[in-house]
C-alpha cells in the first residue's frame, strides 16, 4: 500500500487549468508563411515537405491537419496547404493554416 495519498483526474486537470503560467505563452505574431504538399499518409499520421524545398519535412497528426485546413483525412495526400512557421521556446510553431491551390490549377473567376 502507498502512503501517497490518490489523486483524481479531475483534481489534476483543475490544476494544470489553474496553474499560474506567466510568461510561458509562445509568441506567435511572427514567422514567416511556407506553402507545404502532404505527400502521404501513414496510419493516423501524415508526411508533408516544403515545396520551396522538399527536404524541409514533417510529420503531424493527420486528424489534426485535417482539422486545421477544415476539411477531410481522405483529401490529405497531395492537398497544399501553407502555414506561418514561427520559432519558439520549446521548437517550432505552425499556425494559421490555409488551403492553397495546386500548382497549374485554373480556377473560374467570376
Amino acid at each position: 500500500m502507498s502512503d501517497h495519498p490518490k489523486t483524481g483526474m479531475g483534481d489534476v486537470l483543475a490544476h494544470v487549468v489553474n496553474c499560474d503560467h506567466d510568461g510561458e505563452e509562445p509568441d506567435l505574431s511572427g514567422g514567416r508563411r511556407v506553402e507545404y504538399v502532404v505527400t502521404g499518409i501513414r496510419g493516423a499520421l501524415v508526411d508533408v515537405h516544403a515545396v520551396d524545398d522538399p527536404t524541409k519535412t514533417y510529420v503531424s497528426s493527420a486528424a489534426a491537419l485535417a482539422q486545421n485546413l477544415r476539411t477531410e483525412v481522405g483529401s490529405l495526400p497531395g492537398c497544399h496547404f501553407s502555414c506561418r512557421v514561427v520559432p519558439g521556446n520549446p521548437g517550432t510553431f505552425f499556425v494559421d493554416f490555409q488551403m492553397t491551390p495546386e500548382p497549374g490549377t485554373d480556377y473560374d473567376r467570376r
